[in-house]
């Protein structure tokens, strides 16, 4: 006689170890995940400020004033196109302000 064979498949306890793992390890991933993308528009604002900024001494050097806005720069081909602000919801601006870090700033 043959003996009843178990039937395949995971119990109810397997199951909820497994989902168990993987909230551990979304709960370890999602604030890292988080922290590198701020990082990352930081960096990208940071870039984007000193490119604009480099491409308004060049346009003073050459002009003898500041562009009124970046898009001055993109006309005259200092710039290709006017770069975005990381958050996608304003432009860059370009004061001529005595201090490079405070020059050009995003303006929503």
């Amino acid at each position: 006689m043959k003996s009843k064979s178990r039937e395949s498949g995971f119990t109810l306890v397997e199951m909820l170890v497994v989902l168990f793992v993987i909230g551990i390890i979304l709960a370890i991933a999602i604030p890292n995940l988080r922290a590198a993308a701020e990082s990352a528009k930081k960096k990208a604002d940071q870039a984007n400020r000193r490119m604009i900024l480099t491409q308004a001494e060049q346009y003073y050097l050459e002009h003898g004033t500041y562009p009124k806005d970046v898009q001055v720069l993109v006309k005259d081909g200092y710039l290709q196109a006017a770069p975005t602000c990381p958050d996608g919801k304003g432009v860059y601006t370009i004061q001529p302000h005595p201090s490079p870090e405070k020059r050009v700033f995003c303006q929503k």
